[in-house]
C-alpha cells in the first residue's frame, strides 16, 4: 500500500456537502449514538464526514487494490463537481440533455457508492452457486474453477469490484444498459426555495423502485433547491400540497434512509430525531407509504 494512498473514502462528496456548512465552514449533524440511543447534535468537518475509511478497497490474500484514487475521485468526483455546480445556478428546465444525462449519471453514482448499496452488490453469498454453474458449463477444468472461486472467497470486499464496473459503465454504457437512462425517461419536478430549508444527509438521494421498469427518487440539491423523479405522473402530488408540506416532504424523503442528517445549524432538532432513518424501521413499501401519508395529512391538517 502506498503511503500516499488515500484512506479517508467519502461516500458523499465533500463538494456536495459544503453547500450545507456554516459560515465556520462546518456542518451541524444530526444522529442517534448506536451505543447509547442518545439523540446527538454535533457540528463536524466535512473532511471526516459521510466517510469510510478503506471503503473502496479490495482485499485478497495476495494483496489489495483501491478504487478511490483511480475510478471514483476521477470519474465520479471531479465531473460531478462540475455538473452539480451547474445544477444548482441553472433552472433544470433550462439544461440540455447531455447536462441532464449527467445529473441522472452523478446521483446513479451517489446512491451506488453508499456503503448499504456495495453491501448489496457483494457476491459472495453467490460464490458457491456460481462454482456449480461454472462447472455444469464446462467453463474450465474444475481444478481451475476451483482455484479462481477459492480466490474470491479470501475476500471480504466483493463488493468493490462490481461498484468499480458499475460507476464505469454509467459514464461509458459498455457491459449493459445504464442505471440512470431511468431517471432520463422519468417525470421531473424542480423545487426552488428562497432561504435554505432543506436538509442532506448520508444517504441524500432517497430511491425506490429497480431503475427498470420504475424509479421514485429525491435530491435536495442544495439548502434551498430539490430535484424529483419519478416514472408515474402522479408526481404533480407534490404541487398540491402546501408550502410548508413541500418542504417538510422532501426532508422526509432525504433522511429516509440514513442514519444522520447535515444541516446548517441545530433548528431541524425535532424533525430530524423524529424521522431519522424512518423507511428503515418501516422496511414493507405498504407501510412506507402509510408512513408518508399519515405525515402529510398531519401537515396539511395544520394549514387550515
Amino acid at each position: 500500500m502506498s503511503e500516499n494512498e488515500p484512506k479517508n473514502h467519502h461516500y458523499i462528496p465533500q463538494h456536495f456537502l459544503k453547500a450545507w456548512t456554516n459560515d465556520k465552514g462546518e456542518l451541524v449533524r444530526y444522529r442517534v449514538i448506536q451505543a447509547t440511543g442518545k439523540f446527538e447534535i454535533k457540528s463536524v468537518s466535512v473532511r471526516k464526514t459521510a466517510s469510510q475509511e478503506h471503503l473502496y478497497r479490495m482485499n485478497f490474500e495476495d494483496g489489495s487494490f483501491e478504487i478511490e484514487s483511480t475510478i471514483v475521485t476521477p470519474l465520479v468526483d471531479e465531473e460531478g463537481h462540475k455538473i452539480i455546480n451547474l445544477v444548482r445556478g441553472e433552472s433544470f428546465s433550462a439544461l440540455d440533455n447531455e447536462s441532464k444525462r449527467k445529473l441522472a449519471i452523478y446521483i446513479t453514482q451517489l446512491i451506488a457508492r453508499h456503503p448499504d448499496t456495495i453491501k448489496l452488490m457483494d457476491m459472495s453469498s453467490r460464490l458457491e452457486e456460481l462454482r456449480t454453474q461454472l462447472k455444469s458449463e464446462k467453463s474450465g477444468s474444475d481444478e481451475s474453477v476451483d482455484d479462481v472461486i477459492n480466490y474470491f472467497k479470501s475476500s471480504d470486499t466483493l463488493g468493490v469490484m462490481p461498484l468499480a464496473y458499475f460507476l464505469q459503465n454509467e459514464s461509458n454504457p459498455i457491459l449493459d444498459k445504464p442505471f440512470s437512462e431511468s431517471l432520463m425517461k422519468a417525470h421531473t419536478k424542480e423545487y426552488i426555495f428562497e432561504t435554505p430549508v432543506l436538509l442532506c444527509s448520508d444517504y441524500p438521494a432517497a430511491n425506490w423502485g429497480n431503475f427498470d421498469d420504475y424509479i421514485f427518487c429525491v435530491l435536495a440539491i442544495s439548502p434551498t433547491k430539490a430535484i424529483i423523479y419519478s416514472s408515474h405522473s402522479n408526481i404533480d402530488v407534490f404541487d398540491m400540497v402546501s408550502s410548508n408540506t413541500l418542504i417538510r416532504m422532501i426532508n422526509l424523503y432525504s433522511i429516509a434512509k440514513a442514519d444522520a442528517a447535515f444541516y446548517i445549524d441545530d433548528t431541524q432538532k425535532f424533525f430530524v430525531e423524529k424521522h431519522l432513518g424512518w423507511a428503515k424501521k418501516h422496511s414493507d413499501l405498504n407501510a412506507q407509504k402509510e408512513y408518508v401519508g399519515k405525515c402529510v395529512a398531519e401537515w396539511e391538517s395544520f394549514q387550515q
